[in-house]
């Protein structure tokens, strides 16, 4: 297991604002600088659970601290000073402060069916993905009925909707309100039996409301379920996992598609691996992957290399070995030197689901 170096907490400094330089510093700074988390050791020809006694969440590895006892799918603010993440699926989204570690609900002000995602736009402001209206299951409501919405900066006012319906997540650039998104129809003649289209629009604020203008068509893969997940080369191309079922198990490919010409590049999968691709590294090189033998049982963190020719993956993280555990929805912070991660047990009742938020953190050179 790759050592990873202590993330020194906020001590002593609540209600103080530092630069980001500062915050990076103080989550780098320990005298085990030279044991942070490497490169990682290549992925095994098998990733069996374990049956290690304890609790992950408690017995942290070296390097990790569990920033938050609760909560899923976390995103760094563009800033790198805050981080955001749902409290629970049909929850509320909560935002912690990285140098005091306070924490606030941005949604309990208005009322809502609750949240399912929450994302910063490049100018500050919120996005969110949640019903309206909720179905007669939760799988109803997931699939058909989850919508994006616009909350201010302050998250003062009201989720504001901006009437476009949502297959899974969204890709939001950290260089402008550049967004993209998928939505999924039935096909009985596709290989999956539905089809999912991918576009990309861009957010406009104005007056303190929000539209989704600039709509544009951008790939509909025909033999798996594509959802948008990343921006890449500095908003050229969209990253994502691409889902399929084969020998009676979930697969899932990694794809990139080129905006301007609609070109559809792999990273070619290992045969044995479950590898979710995730969170995207700021250089646009290398990736998150969610990385398992069977994600049902157990999930640990990879990198990939962004590399069609050559896609090296690399494994970070073994909370495997507890036994039932899993790493989910890794994020990059924007200084490349920290990552954030749910954590929780492998049986859930939907995707997604966490039950805690941790950070990482990362050797220099990394």
């Amino acid at each position: 297991m790759p050592k990873l170096v202590d993330v020194i907490g906020g001590r002593g400094m609540k209600g103080r604002t530092l630069p980001l330089a500062v915050i990076v510093a103080l989550f780098a700074a320990s005298p085990a600088q030279s044991q942070g988390m490497s490169r990682g050791d290549p992925v095994p020809s098998a990733m069996p659970l374990g049956n290690e006694a304890g609790d992950p969440t408690i017995r942290m590895e070296p390097g990790q601290t569990l920033l938050s006892a609760f909560g899923e799918r976390p995103v760094f603010s563009p800033d790198g000073r805050k981080l955001a993440f749902i409290g629970k699926s049909y929850g509320d989204a909560f935002e912690v402060d990285l140098t005091t570690r306070a924490v606030r609900n941005l949604t309990g002000h208005a009322p809502s069916e609750g949240w399912l995602r929450i994302h910063y736009l490049a100018d500050g402001s919120h996005l969110l993905l949640g019903p309206r209206f909720t179905g007669k299951t939760r799988e109803e409501t997931r699939n058909n009925a989850i919508e994006m919405f616009w909350m201010d900066p302050a998250a003062a006012g009201a989720p504001v909707p901006l009437g476009i319906k949502v297959w899974e997540g969204v890709a939001v650039s950290t260089r402008g309100n550049l967004i993209a998104w998928a939505n999924v129809t039935v096909d009985p003649a596709a290989k999956m039996k539905a089809v999912t289209t991918l576009h990309t629009g861009r957010v406009v604020v104005a007056n303190g409301t929000a539209s989704v203008t600039d709509i544009r068509t951008v790939a509909s893969p025909s033999d798996c379920l594509a959802e948008a997940q990343d921006f890449l080369s500095n908003d050229t191309a969209l990253l994502m996992p691409c889902y399929g079922y084969a020998d009676g198990k979930a697969t899932t490919a990694v794809l990139s598609v080129d905006l301007a010409s609609g070109k559809l590049t792999r990273y070619p999968t290992p045969p044995q691996l479950y590898g979710e691709v995730e969170g995207a590294f700021p250089d646009s090189r290398r990736a998150l992957v969610e990385c398992a033998d069977d994600r049902r049982t157990g999930m640990d963190i990879c990198v990939l290399d962004l590399d069609p020719a050559k896609p090296r993956y690399t494994r970070m993280t073994q909370i495997v070995r507890y036994g039932g555990w899993k790493y989910g929805n890794p994020v990059v912070h924007p200084s490349r030197r920290m990552i954030a991660a749910q954590v929780g047990p492998a049986e859930v009742v939907d995707a997604g689901v966490g039950h805690g938020i941790v950070l990482m953190q990362l050797a220099r050179g990394f």
